[in-house]
């Protein structure tokens, strides 16, 4: 790690990196203008036309009992954090646990609809699965209506829900503190002295703990399981096709909806998906330069931020000095969080591609220089929900390690990792981060190539320069999915809609009246 962290940004590329921030909902964050001004550019489009499909490997669609809405106890809000209100109810939609083999062993799938007070009932609904699995529930239904559009509030009502194995449908809780810990620590470059070896024995804790905790279930929380959820969601709407806004895993699964249910698919915006088909490795060593490319730009950024720069006049470098420093002596939270170079870039893997908190994270990162790691160690709980039940590394490693049929071995990592040139240090410590899954069962439904051939066309939505999930996936993705029209953002903000105006327009267009744009339109920062 030191000979990395060391020369971090001394050898760095100087990639130009166009990026606007915005988020989804309302946000008390400052603009940030200099990163790219929202457009009202409108794009050419066409009407939709009417179209017919085969069925998928799902089958032709379920048939369950009609939902049942009944008001929503304790703590599910029916208030955006922005202020606006909305009816909510919730409800629990019945399903297999495992589709393929034993459909009488069931759990309850629990979802929240949020309407605006006086909407028709008979209103259509837009399911939305947004970020990790478990970011976006059933509790957050209010937060999710709010960070739409007005004009898509008042056509549909929004329904969120706990994907199984989050929240209530099904809770995979095995990621307890002392897992979370290690987690948050983890090896910076496992190519480096003992690193593997200690990587070999957080994977063996985190395949042994959930594996207890869970039992065997823990083998059908998956992307393609939930897929066939989302089709009994549908049904017990009744509604014969599903209108879906999907971003990050949540596209991931619409897109593994739509190859499923071909038939079923109705309006679907895909906002940052991954390529089903690329390895965890191949997504870490590709997010490697564009993370070292985000942290030029944020660097850049730094002296415009509200009350000038937390990192001093040269942030970067700042960045590298506070990788080498906590590498040598970690340091303690109240909270009882050892924070070390890992924690410094996990934080920077999850905050770069999200521009609108860049001020946030160079004021964690600054107070971390003048060795106070608190601010540092709240960004980290309030990214991954560390202070709830719904802590987030559950869904990640476990939708991750069941989603992928690669089994990364620590030694193999640290291979890999060596490999990579030296000002590299994220994908290093991303390729670590793969190694996690190394002890973990074989998957029931591992990913692959999608086409939903025959469903009807659909939006995917692409940051060029996003950090988190790479646009080579989005394109990838794009490519397999025969209806898929593929519509990129100059940016290197994660999450395209409703962040860049250009962008919102088309998806609104959409959404709302069925407008198709031309493929391939590349919207300005």
């Amino acid at each position: 790690m030191r000979r990395s962290v060391r020369r971090l940004l001394a050898s760095l590329l100087v990639l130009p990196l166009t990026v606007a921030g915005c988020t989804v909902g309302p946000s008390d964050r400052p603009p940030l203008a200099v990163y790219g001004a929202p457009t009202t550019r409108s794009p050419a489009t066409t009407t939709l036309p009417p179209t017919s499909a085969p069925t998928g490997p799902g089958g032709p669609g379920r048939d369950v009992e009609p939902i049942e809405w009944t008001d929503c106890f304790g703590d599910v809000p029916d208030t955006g954090p922005g202020g606006a209100s909305f009816v909510v109810e919730c409800a629990s939609v019945e399903v297999p646990l495992r589709y393929e083999s034993d459909p009488t062993s069931t759990f309850q799938l629990e979802v929240a609809r949020a309407a605006p007070s006086g909407q028709d009932p008979a209103a259509p609904v837009l399911v939305v699965v947004s970020g990790s699995p478990g970011q976006n529930g059933r509790t957050r239904v209010a937060a999710v209506a709010e960070s739409l559009p007005e004009s898509i509030r008042k056509q549909y009502a929004v329904v969120t829900l706990d994907v199984r194995g989050t929240g209530e449908s099904q809770p995979a809780r095995c990621i307890d503190a002392r897992l979370t810990q290690t987690l948050i620590d983890l090896p910076p470059d496992p190519s480096e002295g003992d690193a593997a070896d200690r990587l070999v024995e957080i994977a063996r804790a985190l395949t042994f703990t959930c594996t207890d905790e869970v039992g065997p279930a823990l083998s059908y929380l998956d992307t393609t399981a939930s897929a066939d959820d989302l089709d009994n969601l549908r049904a017990a709407l009744g509604t014969p096709t599903l209108t879906f806004l999907g971003s990050g895993a949540g596209a991931t699964l619409g897109a593994v909806y739509a190859d499923r249910y071909p038939a079923r698919v109705g309006r679907m915006v895909l906002d940052g998906p991954s390529d089903p088909m690329a390895s965890p490795s191949e997504v870490a060593t590709a997010r490697g330069p564009l993370l070292n490319a985000a942290l030029d730009a944020f660097g850049g950024a730094c002296p415009d931020f509200p009350g000038g720069c937390p990192l001093g006049d040269d942030p970067v470098s700042a960045v590298s000095d506070l990788l080498t420093s906590l590498d040598e002596l970690p340091r303690t939270s109240s909270q009882g969080l050892l924070v070390d170079a890992g924690t410094v870039l996990l934080a920077l893997a999850d905050g770069l591609g999200d521009v609108p908190g860049w001020p946030e994270l160079a004021t964690a990162l600054g107070a971390a220089t003048r060795q106070d790691v608190q601010p540092l160690a709240d960004l980290i709980v309030e990214q991954n929900h560390l202070d709830s039940d719904d802590n987030l590394f559950n869904g990640r490693i476990v939708y991750g390690c069941n989603d992928a049929a690669q089994r990364l071995p620590p030694a193999e990592a640290a291979t890999a990792a060596g490999a990579l040139p030296d000002d590299d240090i994220f994908g290093r410590y991303l390729l670590g981060t793969v190694s996690l899954c190394s002890s973990w069962p074989a998957p029931e439904h591992p990913l692959g190539r999608v086409s939903a051939a025959g469903a009807a066309p659909m939006l995917v939505l692409g940051s060029v320069q996003d950090p988190t999930l790479p646009y080579d996936g989005v394109e990838a993705l794009a490519g397999q999915l025969d209806p898929a029209v593929l519509v990129s953002w100059q940016s290197g903000q994660h999450g395209a809609y409703p962040a860049s105006s250009c962008v919102g327009d088309i998806v609104d267009g959409y959404l709302l009246d069925g407008s198709m744009p031309n493929n391939g339109i590349l919207c300005p920062p």
